[in-house]
This record gives C-alpha cells, sequence and structure tokens, in this order.
C-alpha cells in the first residue's frame, strides 16, 4: 500500500517539514523543508537524527537519506540548519526559489552546494512553477508557487508552495506565503486537498486579504489545517486568524499546542495526529 506522510516537526519557532513517502513494494522516499536550527537549539536535526535511528540508519551515512531538500525562502528561521542537514544526512537534490536575498546562510549554502555537492551526489537548483521537483515514489509534486523569474521585494512572497498527490489526495505546503501569493494561486488549489499548512505559521498576512481569507474557501470540510507556530517573537498564530478559525467547520492543530503534527494518507483513507515524541 503506497502512503504518504506529512511530520510538521515542533522546533519552538520557524518551520520544519519532514515529507515520508513509501510505495507498494516498501520503497521508502524521504525529503524535507526547511530547518530553523542554530549551533545551540537544533530541534529538527534532533527530530531527524531519531527518526533515522528508529529505521537503523547508522552515521555517518554511506548514501543520501534524502531524495530532496528544500529551502522554502530565504529567512533564517526556515533554513539556517539545512547546511548541517545537507552534512550530515545528504540528499539528492538541493532545491531554493530564486532571490533576491543575500543572507548569509543563503550565500554559504550555495557555496556548499556548488563545492561539495558533486562529491557527496548532490545537484542544486532553483525551482518556480516551471523547475518542478522529482516525485518521491508514489507522490507526484507540483509547484504552484513561484511563477518563472517573478522576485518579490518581500521575501515571505518568494516562497515555494507545493501541492503534493498521492490516488484520491492532495497535500498543499505553503511556506511563509503571504495573502498577495493567495489572491494569486488561490483557485489552483487541489480540490481533493486534504492538509493544509496554514500560510506564515498564522499571522494575519498569511491569512486574511481585505477582510477576509482568500484560500480557505477553496478547501472542503475534510481539509485538516497544520499551523507551524512561531509565538517568539512574532506571537504566531494570531488571535485574530485563531478566532476565524474557531468558526470554521474544519480541525486545525498548531505544534505550540500539540507539537509534531502527523498527516496520512493512503491516497484513499486520511488521519491526523500528534505527538510529543
Amino acid at each position: 500500500m503506497s502512503l504518504l506522510r506529512i511530520n510538521l516537526i515542533d522546533v519552538g519557532w520557524g518551520d520544519s517539514i519532514l515529507i515520508e513517502s513509501y510505495t507498494d513494494s516498501g520503497e521508502a522516499h524521504f525529503a524535507l523543508i526547511d530547518s530553523n536550527d542554530t549551533a545551540n537549539y537544533r530541534s529538527s536535526y534532533i527530530f531527524l537524527k531519531r527518526f533515522f535511528e528508529r529505521r537503523d540508519v547508522r552515521f555517518p551515512v554511506d548514501e543520501n537519506l534524502f531524495d530532496w531538500v528544500l529551502l522554502s525562502h530565504v529567512h533564517a528561521d526556515h533554513g539556517q540548519g539545512l547546511k548541517k542537514v545537507l552534512q550530515d544526512f545528504g540528499t539528492d537534490w538541493f532545491c531554493y526559489p530564486k532571490s533576491q536575498n543575500t543572507a548569509l546562510f543563503f550565500s554559504d549554502l550555495l557555496r556548499y552546494a556548488k563545492r561539495y555537492g558533486p562529491n557527496k551526489g548532490m545537484r542544486y537548483q532553483h525551482v518556480d512553477q516551471l523547475q518542478t521537483l522529482p516525485a518521491l515514489g508514489d507522490v507526484h509534486v507540483e509547484v504552484l508557487w513561484p511563477e518563472e523569474n517573478l522576485l518579490p521585494e518581500n521575501e515571505n512572497n518568494n516562497s515555494v508552495v507545493l501541492a503534493l498527490y498521492l490516488g484520491n489526495d492532495a497535500v498543499v505546503l505553503t511556506g511563509d506565503a503571504e495573502a498577495e501569493v493567495w489572491d494569486s494561486i488561490a483557485a489552483d488549489i487541489p480540490a481533493n486537498t486534504r492538509f493544509f499548512k496554514v500560510p506564515h505559521h498564522g499571522s494575519e498576512n498569511g491569512y486574511f486579504s481585505h477582510g477576509s481569507c482568500p484560500w480557505i474557501g477553496q478547501l472542503d470540510n475534510q481539509a485538516v489545517l497544520g499551523i507551524s507556530s512561531h509565538i517568539r517573537p512574532f506571537r504566531h498564530p494570531h488571535q485574530s486568524v485563531i478566532d476565524d478559525l474557531e468558526q470554521q467547520p474544519r480541525t486545525y492543530l498548531r505544534t505550540d499546542e500539540h507539537y509534531h503534527i502527523i498527516f496520512e494518507t493512503d491516497g484513499t483513507q486520511h488521519s491526523i495526529k500528534y505527538s510529543h515524541i
């Protein structure tokens, strides 16, 4: 049985998302979106190391563990831990959006990819609606945003928005894309979306546009919403967003209350749970 599992890792602030895909034959594929780790706080790294050790992976690894690792956009709370992930876990592809941001951590990531990538069997490329990501076994991946050669001054609106498909179910992962993006692509959200990551940690600018939410009406009542909370220092999710979600006929979970949020589907049946482990 094919299976897709999305893990919103409770990293305390920022984002880190582990994607698992298993084919009918049991072949495993793994991908990662973002890591906000610092030298002193390595929440996503610890989660990943324990995850793979439970699967009898021994470190240092002999081959790349990830099919691809994606930096959703060039902000430190999404990418400053990725170099350590690339070094210790390995990936076939390192992907990122084009950006005007010259952040030091991003320049360092690109230097590492160019210098050491060929020796580690790692390729790298930018992604947009025309430069897509490899499939994860039976899971098809589509880039909904950004548009080709679009370089917004607001780096949040440079976020890579992904739709993942398995059977009759879809998952949408949103980075920090704000209202202007959703005004453009809300209609592109798959009708069969069963899990939707609330954009920008549940901030007002990722939720509201002109007083209403441009994306929530595209989701049916089966869709579960997940929030990677960013309580310190930004107090996301915002109370106005929570108030609106409380009026919605959909389940939502948030990492500051539910810890690791795990959505799973076999393409027909789906479930949501949370875990402290």
